[in-house]
């Protein structure tokens, strides 16, 4: 179901709207063709939508494959940290593996054991982070692939958030998004160093008005003497690259921005009406999520486990391998036979990819990807990158309340997953995710087996937060 069949799941956008994407080939590792495809979302701010294809955020996707892309955009990072351009021919023996063109299918990636070797070489030759380093990756797409980059790095990681805490130290804003309100919470208050350097990490850069906005608030209370922006793909117009100039002039520091693809967006004046029309004259999708059909619902209790602290609050870039290992233990024994897919929660990701990664290398056939805000429009046809969809209402404490979340590819064609392994955030109200109109009645309409996979949540002290003078 999730292999890849070789249509390209932008194509449908490109006819019907005349969204183009163009690549970059003499500054790109990867073309940006080979690494997202389009849909089309339900928000009146953007029509267009890049789905990657190596993020593991809307598509089930192998999870050593999202861990390879992320930790090549790591590498990538470490070698820009002098403000160079960074030298791209050592990567070029990854990059091309984790093309499309040339990527594995679902049945084992057969491809895995030599990228994951190249990048081990390539960590061992790359140089070494300076201690005066951060990584902040964004809410909530790019959390797990920050933390990802935050490992390649040896760097200390924090993403921001839309969960609520009670003692917010930065909000910025994500101008386009449906939900735009980000947040830092760090418990420590020296996270990050004044003329040291921030790496900051979304899985795409359109404007780049997000990062410019980040920069200007974070600049004012610690400011930096150079800011790595990092993405997955870069489709910045050369006026948005001009106000990345501007404003490194304008604050007296550096900003250098790295991307495994590079290219540009093309969009019709009329974009925004000509979307609406495809989404309104497109066959009515079923959007799961309210008559459940599986017949089993496992809830695995982990809360004796060691507690597993948000990077929203800070945490180390490296996640304790034993405990991982310890969690995918747990889950094995209650799996069924076939193809499973383990789901993160929206900004929890790291902790059940690599699970999941774990739970692929001992059985095969696992899949990753997560639960998200973002509402998109469905079209089942291979040269679309969402097939299908199930909604419920969030279970987390956030700034904005309650709300819709979805779940997209868990279903194309009549096919589905043998079952899906759901990680909420630790400290998950139980009742909540087992509520009618929540998460797990929402799984049961695409799987016959849901797995719920409960954590125990550390949380700062208030000392952490408020250390004595």
């Amino acid at each position: 179901m999730t292999a890849w069949t070789g249509a390209w799941t932008g194509g449908f956008v490109r006819d019907a709207i005349g969204i183009g994407l163009r690549s970059d080939a003499s500054r790109s590792l990867i073309p940006v063709e080979d690494l997202v495809g389009l849909a089309l979302r339900d928000n009146p701010k953007r029509a267009q939508l890049l789905v990657s294809t190596v993020l593991a955020k809307h598509v089930p996707t192998v999870p050593g494959l999202a861990l390879a892309a992320g930790e090549l955009l790591g590498l990538l990072v470490r070698s820009a940290l002098d403000g160079s351009d960074p030298e791209t021919a050592p990567f070029d023996t990854v990059a091309q593996l984790l093309s499309r063109r040339e990527r594995p299918d679902a049945d084992g990636l057969a491809a895995l054991t030599a990228v994951r070797e190249h990048l081990a070489q390539l960590r061992d030759a790359a140089p070494a982070a300076g201690p005066e380093l951060v990584t902040v990756g964004y809410a909530e797409t790019a959390t797990g692939l920050g933390h990802i980059v935050a490992d390649a790095l040896g760097s200390p990681y924090l993403h921001s958030t839309r969960h609520e805490a009670d003692v917010p130290f930065t909000p910025f804003e994500e101008e386009h998004s449906h939900a735009s309100d980000h947040r830092l919470y760090p418990s420590d208050p020296a996270w990050a160093t004044v003329g040291g350097t921030t790496v900051l990490v979304d899985d795409e850069l359109s404007t780049g008005r997000t990062v410019r906005n980040t920069i200007t608030a974070l600049h004012a209370t610690t400011p930096q003497a150079h800011w790595v922006v990092a993405g997955l793909i870069d489709l910045r117009s050369d006026a948005d690259r001009q106000r990345f100039d501007e404003l490194a002039d304008s604050l007296g520091t550096r900003i250098t921005v790295v991307a495994l693809g590079v290219g540009a967006v093309d969009l019709p004046e009329d974009v925004l009406a000509r979307a609406r029309a495809v989404i309104d004259a497109a066959p009515a999708a079923s959007v799961a999520g309210s008559t459940a059909t599986g017949d089993v619902v496992v809830v695995v209790d982990a809360s004796d486990l060691p507690p597993v602290r948000s990077a929203r609050f800070g945490a180390p870039g490296r996640l304790d391998d034993a405990v991982t290992a310890a969690i995918a233990d747990r889950v094995l024994p209650e799996l069924p036979d076939g193809e499973v897919v383990v789901l993160g929660s929206e900004e929890f990701i790291a902790v059940p990819l690599a699970v999941a990664a774990h739970l692929d290398r001992t059985r095969g056939a696992t899949r990753f990807s997560t639960t998200t805000r973002s509402p998109i429009a469905v079209i089942d046809r291979d040269d679309y990158a969402i097939a299908s969809a199930v909604s419920f209402t969030s279970h987390d404490r956030t700034i904005d309340g309650f709300g819709p979340r979805f779940a997209y590819n868990l279903s194309r064609a009549g096919s589905r997953f043998a079952a899906v392994v759901l990680f909420p955030e630790p400290g998950a109200d139980r009742e909540l995710l087992l509520r009618p109109d929540g998460v797990v009645e929402a799984l049961r309409t695409v799987t016959d087996h849901v797995i719920v996979v409960l954590l125990t949540e550390s949380v700062p002290t208030p000392a952490e937060w408020n250390p004595a003078p």
